[in-house]
């Protein structure tokens, strides 16, 4: 998917994920229901995103009966197709398993 097929709701929490120290996203009080979930579905289905364990104070997404609370976090994939350079994306590398740094 390029961006030019981003909507502007998957847009804005794309730029707004960039710019947390740990990629995550925060939904806005107004995306609620069907429309989050449509937004959050297609950039996940895409690989912009990626689910991830909660910790911390990270805003829990939803949670699993498995996994426990879960947050929303930007991947490389997501951080350039906004045009977020190459050296910022190194921060935001898919964790390795068994980790609890959200960073390799």
């Amino acid at each position: 998917m390029s961006t030019n097929k981003l909507t502007d709701t998957q847009l804005v929490l794309l730029s707004a994920a960039a710019q947390h120290p740990e990629g995550a996203i925060e939904l806005a009080s107004d995306l609620k229901g069907g429309a989050a979930k449509k937004a959050i579905g297609k950039l996940l289905r895409d690989g912009f995103i990626e689910e991830i364990p909660a910790r911390g104070t990270l805003p829990v997404w939803q949670r699993d009966d498995d996994a426990g609370p879960l947050v929303l976090r930007i991947t490389p994939h997501g951080l350039a197709a906004i045009g977020v350079e190459a050296a910022i994306r190194r921060h935001f590398s898919p964790r390795k398993r068994g980790t609890t740094s959200p960073f390799p």
